[in-house]
């Protein structure tokens, strides 16, 4: 191999190693939510005093990143589920409980104000309530509107859901 050809493998190595040892791949599933969460509210934060643009930013984050929030909360559990031990179960049930509410807890003034500052703005608040209309219908259709939940019957009430 000419050292031309070694530049592109010695970059991913490089770059796996150096993401690797940023922690990100280290840390529980609840707690890269918990970090989701701060980085929503740093958007709102940022976005005070902008709330139509804060309003779009959020968006952009959640149409990125829905997926990986919802995978950290599945993840989650299955990391909970795993555990044998009762005790151990609801202990580090109740670490990820503290973990994804502490972010939650420390931006609630912040998100009083962001989305006082959205309803404050007609064009931030009709793109808010146009994004919850649209995901509220995107829920409906892929899951009927009853929202009863039947774990005893769950693989034919989805079955059906889906016919």
């Amino acid at each position: 191999m000419t050292s031309r050809m070694w530049i592109v493998p010695a970059l991913l190595v490089g770059g796996v190693v150096a993401y690797q040892l940023s922690g990100c791949l280290n840390k529980d599933p609840d707690q890269k939510l918990a970090d989701r969460f701060d980085d929503l509210c740093e958007i709102a934060a940022d976005n005070v005093e902008t709330p139509e643009t804060g309003v779009r930013k959020l968006g952009r984050y959640l149409g990125s990143h829905t997926d990986d929030i919802l995978g950290d909360l599945g993840g989650t559990i299955q990391l909970i589920e795993r555990i044998d031990n009762d005790d151990a179960h609801d202990a580090r049930a109740q670490i990820a409980r503290e973990r994804i509410g502490k972010p939650l807890r420390e931006c609630e003034q912040t998100w009083m104000e962001f989305f006082e500052a959205v309803e404050a703005d007609p064009e931030a608040d009709a793109l808010l309530e146009r994004g919850v209309a649209r995901l509220g219908r995107t829920l409906e259709i892929i899951f009927g509107e009853d929202k009863t939940v039947d774990f005893k019957h769950l693989p034919v009430d989805l079955m059906r859901r889906f016919e």
